[in-house]
């Protein structure tokens, strides 16, 4: 008697030797991934803050005119000399202006006393004690001041240096 085996299992194999279903589920898994990595790809960004700093600096220059000032006959708006502003505020700045003997020129001769004079920056009278101040609005990078000094004269003056200190200051607002 001849006994016949079964058939094994039809396989439904392409010609290369791997299952039908199994090429699909690659393919789809395949495609997949190719469409979303090229949807992730396209629509990726990213971004980078950019910042930088710009620091206050505001410097004043007092340039001496070397005037020698008359006391015996008087004089009128003597420039003493010149200013250059310099402030990059943007909300602008003031400048200052102190005399160190309150408004006088003081001598240390014998008999003397203190006289007062009248202090002016860029046609801006200052107070009785030789203050003021000036704002300015916005930054610049070099702008010209005038100091100037009237003072009456005074023929009984005593023999003597007379002098004072005048101080120029700057500052952002």
């Amino acid at each position: 008697m001849s006994q016949r085996l079964p058939a094994p299992p039809r396989d439904h194999t392409p010609a290369h030797g791997a299952p039908a279903h199994r090429i699909c589920l690659a393919l789809t898994i395949a495609a997949t991934l190719v469409l979303g990595c090229s949807a992730w790809a396209g629509n990726s960004s990213g971004t980078i803050q950019l910042s930088a700093t710009v620091p206050t600096v505001c410097t004043v220059a007092v340039t001496s005119s070397n005037a020698t000032l008359d006391l015996v006959n008087g004089q009128n708006a003597v420039t003493v000399g010149s200013v250059t502003e310099q402030c990059n505020a943007g909300n602008g700045y003031t400048v200052s202006v102190a005399s160190a003997n309150s408004g006088t020129l003081k001598s240390s001769a014998t008999g003397s006393t203190a006289v007062a004079y009248n202090l002016s920056y860029d046609n801006t009278a200052a107070a009785k004690n030789g203050t003021l101040t000036t704002d300015r609005a916005g930054s610049t990078q070099s702008r010209q001041g005038t100091l100037a000094v009237s003072l009456p004269g005074n023929s009984q003056a005593a023999a003597g240096v007379y002098q004072d200190t005048v101080t120029v200051s700057i500052a952002a607002k």
